[in-house]
């Protein structure tokens, strides 16, 4: 078991923590690489392909890429700030995180009720794969969230900094998934 210290390790020179942050997004990396690959395959092998601007609903898009760009920004303002600061710019993250579901949800409602679900062609396919799949790492940045500003106090200035400077790694890997899922998709 490596013990949680808020030290750099000698053999590494970071913390375990970003240590472990940073093994954690390779592994992500991997699995939405090996995703993107897939779509490109696809998207080349394809005799036809439709255009996301012509399927799928830009505004709420946007307006989803908009949100996630002020969540990462209010992660990134919880760095270095007092416990108090940390907690409220956690709950401003959390919150719109929650603004990006309650979007994708009504996006994928008003995409059902006009027939618009995987079964209907492979770019359907792939965009209900990886908006879904990046919706569940929007939950368990949430979740994460919640834990961490729940925790704060118990946990101190130094492990909250740690996890902190994780969540917001862990939100810019998530801004950068949904700027590719949104040029390959919906700019496409």
């Amino acid at each position: 078991m490596i013990p949680y210290t808020t030290e750099r390790r000698p053999d590494t020179g970071v913390t375990n923590v970003t240590l472990g942050i940073w093994l954690f997004l390779a592994s992500e990396v991997m699995l939405f690489g090996a995703l993107f690959s897939a779509y490109a395959l696809l998207r080349t092998s394809a005799a036809s392909w439709p255009s996301g601007r012509d399927v799928l609903n830009l505004p709420i898009g946007w307006a989803n890429t908009l949100v996630l760009i002020l969540m990462t920004t209010s992660i990134w303002r919880a760095r270095g700030a007092s416990l108090a600061g940390v907690r409220r710019w956690l709950a401003i993250g959390s919150l719109l995180a929650l603004v990006f579901l309650v979007l994708k949800s009504i996006d994928y409602s008003t995409e059902i009720r006009h027939g618009i679900v995987p079964s209907l062609n492979t770019f359907v396919a792939m965009y209900f794969t990886l908006t879904g799949l990046h919706a569940l790492h929007v939950i368990g940045g949430l979740i994460a969230n919640l834990w961490a500003a729940i925790g704060a106090r118990a946990a101190g200035d130094a492990l909250t900094a740690g996890r902190v400077h994780a969540l917001s790694l862990y939100w810019m890997f998530v801004d950068a998934v949904w700027l590719v899922i949104f040029v390959l998709l919906y700019l496409s």
